[in-house]
C-alpha cells in the first residue's frame, strides 16, 4: 500500500512538472539545437544552409579579432561585476543604517536600474561627447585637462567608459539584493559578537558575509550572466568601435551576422562561449550549494 501510494505520488509531481519541462524545451531546446546547427553551416540571410562541419569554428579561433573581442568580454563582464558588488555592498551597509532622508536616498539609488537602457545610454553617449559632453565642459571648467578626452573614440578609453556605464546602470541590483539580505539577518548575532570581542571589521566577515553568503552568490551569477550577454549597452554607446576596442562577444556576433551577413559564423561565435557561461554557473551553483 505504501509503495502503491509513493508510485501515485511520483506520477503525480511528473505529471505536474511535464507541462514545464514542454514549454521549456519548446522555447529553449529546440531554438538552442537548431542554432548550434546553424553553426555548422554556412547560412547566409536570404539563402540556404549548408553544411560545413567545424569550418566556422576553426576560422573565428584563427582571426585574431575574435581573441581581442574575447579578452574584452572578459575584462568587461570581471571588471563589471567585481565594482557593482563592492559597491552594492558599501552602499547597502550604508542604507542599512538609520539616517535622515534614508527614503528619498533609496529611490534616487533605484533610478539607474528603473530608467530604459535606451534612455541610459543615449544619455550617457551624450555626456561622453567630446564636442559638447558634460563630462569634458566640466573637466575643462576645473582645469584638469587642457583638451577634450575623446571617451568614445579613444582606443584605450573607448571600453573604460562602457563599464562605467555597466557599473552605474548595475548597481543598485547589487544594492538592495544585498540589503534585503541584511535586513534578514538576526541582531543578536552581532551582540553574541561584540561580546566575543570583535569589532566592526571583524563582524563584517564573520557575521554579516556568512549570513548574506547566498545572497551574494545568486546576485553575483545573474549579473555575471546579465553583463557576459551585455549588448544594448555597448552597441548603443560605442558601437564596440574604435576598431572593435571596445566590441564584446554580443556585440561582435550581431555584426558577423547583419553586416557582415554571415550567420553560420556569428552562431559560431555566440556557441564558442558555451562552455564558458556553463563553467561560470557550475561554479557558482556549487558555491551555492556549499552555503546551504
Amino acid at each position: 500500500m505504501l509503495q502503491s501510494n509513493r508510485r501515485s505520488e511520483l506520477a503525480l509531481g511528473y505529471a505536474s512538472v511535464m507541462p514545464i519541462i514542454i514549454v521549456i524545451f519548446v522555447v529553449i531546446g529546440i531554438p538552442f539545437v537548431s542554432a548550434l546547427y546553424l553553426s555548422l553551416t554556412d547560412k547566409t540571410v536570404g539563402a540556404d544552409a549548408h553544411f560545413i562541419g567545424f569550418a566556422n569554428y576553426k576560422e573565428i579561433f584563427s582571426d585574431p579579432i575574435y581573441w581581442k573581442v574575447l579578452k574584452n568580454t572578459f575584462v568587461y563582464f570581471i571588471t563589471d561585476v567585481v565594482f557593482k558588488l563592492i559597491f552594492g555592498m558599501i552602499f547597502a551597509l550604508t542604507l542599512n543604517q538609520p539616517f535622515f532622508g534614508r527614503s528619498v536616498v533609496r529611490v534616487l539609488f533605484l533610478v539607474p536600474w528603473a530608467i530604459s537602457g535606451l534612455v541610459a545610454a543615449l544619455t550617457w553617449k551624450w555626456m561622453y561627447n567630446d564636442t559638447y559632453g558634460i563630462f569634458n565642459q566640466l573637466l575643462l571648467d576645473i582645469g584638469l585637462i587642457q583638451t577634450p578626452i575623446a571617451w568614445l573614440s579613444g582606443p584605450n578609453i573607448a571600453l573604460v567608459s562602457v563599464i562605467i556605464v555597466n557599473i552605474w546602470r548595475g548597481i543598485p541590483f547589487f544594492l538592495f539584493s544585498i540589503l534585503g539580505g541584511l535586513q534578514t539577518i538576526d541582531r543578536q548575532l552581532y551582540e553574541a559578537a561584540k561580546i566575543d570581542g570583535a569589532g566592526p571589521i571583524r563582524q563584517f566577515f564573520s557575521v554579516t558575509i556568512p549570513s548574506i553568503s547566498s545572497v551574494i552568490v545568486i546576485t553575483t551569477m545573474l549579473s555575471s550572466i546579465w553583463t557576459f550577454n551585455d549588448f544594448e549597452n555597448i552597441f548603443l554607446i560605442t558601437g564596440g568601435g574604435p576598431l572593435y576596442n571596445s566590441a564584446v562577444i554580443s556585440v561582435y556576433t550581431y555584426e558577423t551576422a547583419f553586416l557582415q551577413n554571415n550567420m553560420g559564423k556569428s552562431l559560431s561565435v555566440a556557441g564558442s562561449i558555451i562552455p564558458i557561461l556553463l563553467v561560470l554557473m557550475y561554479i557558482m551553483t556549487r558555491k551555492l550549494a556549499k552555503d546551504d
